[in-house]
């Protein structure tokens, strides 16, 4: 049987939004449980990723900055949040829980 590689595939999934957007409310329900803000960047750092993957030759695809901001070590504020979510295409919703 062949073999997948996870991250390709994760990257392919990622390029949907409404995947995308699912899979970072998931992350963000989960660091709200149980305080790992690492893997809540984390999955926000996939989204770029996966969004220049399928964008490379587009002009308004997220770049170098986003990686930056991103970055290891660096502790995103609520406006890089936002400024992810803007780039990659995708908004913040509430509703009642």
């Amino acid at each position: 049987m062949p073999v997948k590689d996870y991250r390709t595939d994760l990257l392919v999934r990622l390029s949907n939004p409404d995947y995308a957007a699912l899979y970072l409310k998931t992350a963000l329900d989960e660091t709200l449980k149980d305080g790992n803000r690492e893997a809540f960047v984390l999955a926000l750092r996939n989204v770029v990723e996966a969004r220049q993957v399928t964008q490379e030759s587009s002009a308004d695809a997220p770049g170098k900055p986003l990686q930056r901001v991103l970055a290891e070590g660096e502790n995103p504020t609520l406006e890089t949040f936002v400024a992810v979510l803007s780039a990659v295409g995708l908004t913040i919703d509430f509703k009642p829980a």
